[in-house]
This record gives structure tokens, C-alpha cells and sequence, in this order.
């Protein structure tokens, strides 16, 4: 009777874990992400790869973040030019100033303020330039990845499920996988939990 119960206690983990081994496991980095695109009056959802997305798209709750524009990032970047090349300049100076100083302790304390704010501002203006000149790159090595395909800029994201529900819609265009869909909420054939009437409610 011991070893029916052990064996029957073994058979129900043996599942559990085939179970848990069925379930999809998201991907470090999707393939795609996805985002209505063009001008069109109808709505036309385009799959991006990482290369192709640049600057990305405004979320649905966004209407105009300069973040996502090229001519923002570049009015950003160059607005911030100056202060990002003074910034790194002023924490010599403060190293200068604090050691000129010694050892006038009321001097040494005004140098190090001087110091530590020049680090802040360094970090603020030299970094936040840096990090607009590498979106602007990026969103101009994606333009040279998208204009041979006809790819428009993202214009507005949109979740797995949403894209995964337009191509489904529009079949052909992009194969209907789990890889390809890595957040969607409903389940793909093969995995736990599907149900093919799921689809035609979908």
C-alpha cells in the first residue's frame, strides 16, 4: 500500500513539473515590438526588430513627447552642448580651488561645495547629452534599416495581444507564434490552457 502511495506521489510531481515545463518562458529580448504606423485613416500595426525601432513611439496615453521626435532629441541636444562641455571643466576648477585654498578651512569647504556641484552638473548635462546623442544615432542608423523595407516611423505602441489580434486579422503577414508573441496573455496551440474556440472569440 506504501509503495502505491509513494509511486502515485511520485507520478503527480513527474506532471506538475512537465506542466510547469510546458508553460512559455518570455524571451530576454522580444524579436519584435510593435506600433501603428503612417498616415493612413485605416489603422496599420508594423512589426519592428530592435534595429528598426529607433527613437520608438509614443505610448497610447502619450500625445506629443519630444523624447520620440528627431527634431526634439536635437533641439535637446543642442540646447545642452554647452553646459555638457563648462560641466567637466568646472570640477578642475574645483579641485584647483579646494587645494589653493588649504588650509583656509571656511575656502576648502566653499571649493569642495564647488566640487561636488560641478560633479552633479556633470552627471545631469554631460550625461543626459550623451544619452540624446546616442538616441539621435540610433534613430538615424533605423531610418537607413526602414526606408529600403517601407517601414514607417512608429508612431504609436501597442501591446502583444493588440498586435497579435490585427495579424491574425490580417494573416500572411507575420506568422502567429509564441517567439513572435512573447506577452501575449492568450494561450498558442500546444501550450496549457488552449482552447481553439478561444480564437474565434479573440
Amino acid at each position: 500500500m506504501a509503495a502505491e502511495e509513494t509511486k502515485a506521489a511520485t507520478t503527480s510531481l513527474t506532471d506538475r513539473k512537465l506542466v510547469t515545463t510546458d508553460k512559455p518562458k518570455h524571451p530576454a529580448l522580444p524579436k519584435y515590438r510593435y506600433a501603428t504606423g503612417g498616415w493612413s485613416k485605416e489603422t496599420v500595426i508594423y512589426a519592428y526588430t530592435a534595429e528598426e525601432w529607433g527613437l520608438g513611439s509614443h505610448s497610447a496615453r502619450e500625445s506629443g513627447n519630444t523624447a520620440n521626435s528627431l527634431i526634439g532629441q536635437s533641439v535637446v541636444a543642442t540646447i545642452m552642448t554647452f553646459p555638457a562641455i563648462v560641466a567637466p571643466l568646472s570640477i578642475l576648477v574645483g579641485i584647483y580651488a579646494t587645494i589653493s585654498s588649504f588650509p583656509d578651512l571656511g575656502d576648502v569647504g566653499m571649493g569642495l561645495i564647488w566640487f561636488v556641484g560641478s560633479i552633479v552638473c556633470t552627471v545631469l548635462f554631460t550625461g543626459g547629452w550623451l544619452v540624446s546623442v546616442h538616441a539621435i544615432r540610433s534613430e538615424l542608423r533605423a531610418r537607413k534599416i526602414r526606408k529600403p523595407k517601407g517601414l514607417p516611423k512608429p508612431l504609436y505602441a501597442v501591446t502583444d495581444d493588440q498586435a497579435r489580434r490585427w495579424f491574425e486579422e490580417h494573416p500572411g503577414t507575420l506568422e502567429i507564434t509564441r517567439e513572435n508573441f512573447p506577452y501575449s496573455t492568450r494561450p498558442f496551440p500546444g501550450e496549457p490552457d488552449y482552447l481553439p474556440s478561444q480564437e474565434k472569440r479573440a
